[in-house]
C-alpha cells in the first residue's frame, strides 16, 4: 500500500480583529449635554447617571438630533431608537428634532431594558449596540 506524503497544511493568518475606536463624549455638543441633563431631572434619574448615558449618546448619535440609522434601520434619534421603541418619547415619534424629548426616550429605554445607565453602558462596550 503506498501512502502520499502530502505537504503540512498551512493556514493564513488572520489579521487581528480591529479595536473598536469609542467616540468621545466629550464632544457630543454643550447644548446637547445641557438637554440630557434637563431629561434626566424630568425623569427623575439619579445625577450621578449622566456620564453613562453622555457616554452612549456619544456612541449612539454623537449628539446629532433626529438623525437616522445609515444602514437601513428604523433606528433615530440622539439615542438611536428603532420603531417600536418610538412609544417611549413623550410625544412618539412626533419628538424627534426636540433633543430633550430624544433624551427622555434614550432614558426610558436604558431604564426598561437595562434598569441602569451603567448596565446599558456595559453591555454597548461588549456588543457594540445596546
Amino acid at each position: 500500500m503506498n501512502t502520499v506524503s502530502l505537504p503540512p497544511v498551512q493556514h493564513e493568518a488572520k489579521a487581528p480583529k480591529p479595536k473598536h475606536k469609542f467616540k468621545d463624549p466629550a464632544k457630543v455638543p454643550q447644548p446637547i449635554q445641557l438637554a440630557l441633563k434637563k431629561a434626566m431631572a424630568l425623569e427623575k434619574m439619579p445625577a450621578d447617571w449622566f456620564d453613562d448615558m453622555l457616554w452612549i449618546l456619544a456612541q449612539e448619535s454623537e449628539g446629532n438630533i433626529g438623525i437616522r440609522n445609515q444602514q437601513g434601520s428604523s433606528a433615530r434619534g440622539l439615542f438611536q431608537l428603532t420603531k417600536v421603541n418610538y412609544h417611549l418619547l413623550p410625544r412618539g415619534k412626533e419628538s424627534f428634532g426636540n433633543a430633550v424629548e430624544e433624551c427622555q426616550g434614550g432614558i426610558r429605554y436604558v431604564v426598561g431594558r437595562f434598569h441602569t445607565a451603567a448596565a446599558a453602558r456595559r453591555f454597548w462596550e461588549k456588543h457594540l449596540w445596546y
